[in-house]
């Protein structure tokens, strides 16, 4: 059996490297197509925020399995305000944890795994996770604690890259999944409310084509508006990664 995927980059890249990346003041280093990613998943919690049944006046718990720096975390919060919500998340990386803390002094951080996360039955309103179920050796293993630990009518907003080779291009992906497999996944313990593809694959293609193209993504997304927040809108065109949407059952 292979082992689980070492996750290096906090070390190698720096702990708070998300954060450069998505930091348009940060030019050398922006990225926009990872600024994207956190831009359309903390867009999709606040379209889906409200089918969550709020208990009372009690404020909505939200947790970032695999949160790493807690850059998805200070996104969202920043959007949601800390009045009604309570930020919680979980990573192995002792070094990213440390940044989350700063960034997020509000939230509350442990150093857990995605497959024992150490909270309680039911406790979640809302669960999400940003590229990081590719990285494990057992993906429906990690579905069933956020499932465990997600509240009834519970939403859940996965992130992951969308498969296109047999093997996974990228070393530090164990697998990753077709639209339709990960529907599957997902399905055998939330009911699917949506899944969004975005990232267009030819807009892809030609940003890591060559220094000056990347530029001009760059300065287009600073200037007018980011080309990979694009979603799909016909059967004829791809794309490169997905947001399942799904709520647990009540």
């Amino acid at each position: 059996m292979r082992e689980e995927i070492q996750f290096e980059k906090y070390i190698k890249k720096g702990a708070d490297y998300h954060y450069r990346q998505t930091d348009k003041w940060n030019f050398s280093g922006f990225n926009p197509y990872v600024l994207a990613r956190y831009e359309k998943h903390v867009n999709i919690v606040l379209n889906y925020v409200g089918i969550v049944n709020k208990n009372g006046s009690n404020p909505l718990r939200v947790v970032d399995f695999g949160c790493g720096d807690g850059v998805l975390l200070h996104k969202l919060a920043k959007r949601l305000g800390s009045t009604h919500f309570e930020y919680y998340g979980i990573d192995l990386s002792k070094e990213a944890l440390e940044i989350a803390k700063q960034r997020l002094p509000r939230a509350s951080f442990g150093q857990m795994g995605v497959y024992d996360s150490g909270f309680e039955n039911s406790f979640f309103d809302i669960v999400i996770s940003s590229d990081v179920i590719e990285h494990v050796n057992f993906p429906n293993k990690m579905v069933e604690e956020m499932h465990r630990v997600s509240k009834d009518n519970a939403i859940i907003i996965i992130g992951t890259p969308i498969k296109y080779t047999m093997k996974p291009m990228d070393l530090m992906h164990f697998q990753e999944f077709y639209p339709e497999e990960f529907r599957c996944l997902m399905g055998t313990k939330y009911s699917p409310i949506d899944l969004i593809e975005s990232h267009n694959l030819i807009d892809y293609a030609k940003y890591i084509s060559s220094r000056p193209s990347r530029f001009w993504f760059k300065m287009k997304t600073c200037l007018e508006h980011n080309p990979f927040m694009a979603q799909r809108k016909n059967s004829s065109e791809l794309f490169t990664y997905m947001f399942y949407i799904g709520q647990k059952n009540g």
